[in-house]
């Protein structure tokens, strides 16, 4: 069942009477076309306006959460819906030419859904400009819904590859001074082993609101696999990147994560790694060489950072 289906319950009851009451006129007051006089181009044209209206209301009830913007653009679905119900109604049933009713019944509705529309976009618009705002540094150049992490806010290890890729490609002096940082939460097992895996996920969401609050608006942040995260940062040098890295793990270190039932505190801790993007033919040598150097910071018992 649509999400907010009880929300519109009555609305949608309104447009059901509505076209039932409609359809029981042009049959008691009409003429039923016989099939040879049906115009199929007519009848697939708007009736499959009308079928095509009705999904994109269904749709919009079950995937957008209540506000101004929902209720402009299924109101003025639900009047362009009844407009194209009542055009296609002719297309089947043949009213005296002295009933003039049906005429209006058939053009009012248009403009006021039109203009329903028109301001559910604009609204929409301004809705879209300040969601892009928040997601800047969760996503670059292109948005693509299917690329996006389960578990956090964040696009995931496809769309970031993508991302790296097309920047490797451009081979111009930005990608030469251009950064990916890769953050590894320590012993993050341990937190799912004695906290539970939902206490695990809740923690990664808490991680990836702190690292994108600790990012610049130009800087990219996806979740790579798992407990790792990993930065492309623009217009930043190796020794700039190894600072913000420390930056990272520092903040990790001292935020205040506490357990949701039991008020505990559960410490947490990072480990970096960091590079440039000039240094690499492709994505894979980057990642890789990434992925060597968090297995050697994990193997060393000091404290000492060594650079990709």
């Amino acid at each position: 069942m649509p999400k907010y289906l009880a929300c519109y319950r009555w609305a949608l009851l309104l447009l059901g009477a509505a076209c039932g009451l409609s359809l029981w006129l042009f049959i008691q007051l009409g003429n039923i076309k016989s099939f040879p006089e049906w115009n199929w181009v007519d009848i697939l044209g708007e009736g499959g306006a009308t079928v095509f209206i009705g999904i994109w209301i269904f749709f919009l009830i079950k995937s957008r959460p209540l506000g101004r913007v929902t209720n402009y653009i299924f109101y003025g679905l639900c009047f362009t819906f009844f407009h194209m119900w009542m055009d296609s109604l002719d297309e089947f049933i043949r009213l005296p030419k002295d009933i003039a009713w049906d005429a209006w019944l058939e053009s009012i509705p248009f403009p006021i859904g039109l203009y329903l529309l028109t301001m559910g976009i604009y609204f929409w618009h301004q809705e879209e400009l300040a969601i892009s705002k928040h997601m800047q540094k969760r996503e670059r150049i292109y948005r693509d819904h299917r690329l996006f992490d389960a578990l956090t806010p964040l696009a995931d290890a496809h769309y970031f590859k993508a991302q790296l890729k097309s920047a490797m490609e451009q081979k111009t002096d930005e990608m030469e001074n251009m950064s990916v940082v890769l953050l590894d939460m320590h012993n993050f097992n341990q937190v799912n082993q004695m906290y539970s895996f939902d206490e695990g996920t809740s923690v990664l969401q808490h991680i990836s609101q702190l690292i994108s609050l600790n990012l610049r608006p130009n800087d990219l942040l996806c979740r790579l696999a798992g407990d790792r995260f990993i930065m492309l940062l623009p217009k930043t040098n190796v020794q700039q990147a190894e600072k913000i890295a420390l930056q990272l793990e520092r903040m990790i270190m001292i935020s205040a994560y506490y357990h949701r039932d039991l008020s505990v505190q559960i410490p947490l801790k990072a480990i970096t790694a960091y590079c440039s993007v000039g240094q690499y033919e492709t994505t894979q040598q980057l990642l890789s060489a990434l992925n060597q150097q968090l297995i050697h910071l994990k193997q060393q018992s000091s404290t000492k950072r060594v650079t990709v």
